[in-house]
């Protein structure tokens, strides 16, 4: 059970920030002893989100998560059943609509259905077809301008995503530059092959250049960039892992981490070297640069207690 995941690690965590303490200083943030419980009971959430993916990885795939129309769809089982397939570039594209929209927890993942879907009037909007007439995809978003606006009809954003524009033209830009940023080293396992010539294949140097190169892909960011880069390595679509927190930019991770080593969430200290900090933190942890990064946003919203937070 999911619920139950790495619970068996709580006094192994524990320990090991003592171990970091011993090393480097007591940590400001955590002195409180129950400021230090919810920080390792969000450490210890959010490894069991990354457990959910992982399970994912040895289920069988039902189909019509491939379907907008049906109530089963999921475009990142999705992703992983074209990936079993063979269709990386559309295991790709769909991931990235699933990263976009996100998935809403009251509304799941209406909106991408609705938007992939052309609003159950088909065509859906898979990569291939996108790509050759990008043009009648955003006439079909134009033409459903008014349900769009309307969250009741279209569904909303995930809290990660949600101040993302639901105005057709927005979401044209968006995906015009996903696809453009995809494709334009003929696919996307040309365009890892490319970074691994250049740079070499260690999966944090792929992450890193990667996640560099999609600079103009428009309206995902910092936080977009980061998260749609994790899910595709944990879906196993790339060999890529983060080989840091990348906190320039952030805001409720570096607010974390502000709080963590300073005790105040709007201290005046540099992101650069503050993340080289947090990043110091996982050779102790042991839990990844993901997991870190998840954990301190959501324990800053509230330190002294622990609370879920779903993205």
């Amino acid at each position: 059970m999911i619920e139950a995941a790495h619970r068996d690690r709580r006094p192994e965590l524990f320990r090991n920030l003592a171990r970091y303490e011993a090393d480097h200083g007591a940590l400001p943030g955590i002195v409180d002893p129950d400021w230090r419980e919810t920080l390792v009971a969000q450490l210890i959430s959010s490894l069991r989100r990354i457990e959910f993916i992982r399970l994912l990885l040895n289920k069988n795939i039902d189909q019509r998560r491939l379907d907008p129309s049906s109530s089963l769809f999921d475009p990142l089982q999705g992703s992983l059943l074209l990936s079993r397939q063979g269709k990386l570039d559309e295991a790709i594209w769909l991931a990235f609509i699933g990263t976009h929209f996100g998935k809403h927890l009251t509304d799941g993942w209406k909106l991408p259905a609705l938007i992939y879907g052309s609003f159950g009037k088909g065509p859906h909007w898979i990569a291939a077809l996108y790509g050759a007439d990008p043009l009648k995809f955003e006439t079909m978003l134009d033409a459903n301008r008014a349900r769009l606006i309307d969250p009741a009809q279209s569904g909303r954003f995930s809290n990660h995503r949600q101040y993302q524009s639901k105005r057709p033209e927005v979401i044209a830009r968006v995906f015009r530059s996903f696809h453009a940023w995809q494709f334009q080293d003929g696919g996307f396992a040309a365009k890892v092959r490319s970074i691994h010539q250049q740079g070499g294949q260690q999966p944090t140097e792929t992450f890193d250049a990667l996640y560099r190169s999609m600079r103009d892909v428009y309206g995902f960011g910092r936080l977009g960039n980061f998260d749609f880069l994790t899910m595709i390595g944990k879906l196993h679509l790339a060999p890529i892992e983060p080989g840091s927190v990348y906190l320039s930019g952030a805001t409720g991770p570096l607010a974390g981490a502000k709080l963590l080593f300073h005790a105040d969430r709007g201290f005046k200290v540099g992101a650069k070297g503050l993340g080289s900090r947090v990043d110091g933190l996982d050779p102790y942890l042991n839990v990844g640069k993901q997991v870190l990064e998840d954990s301190l946003c959501n324990w800053q919203k509230s330190p002294h207690r622990y609370v879920y937070f779903k993205g």
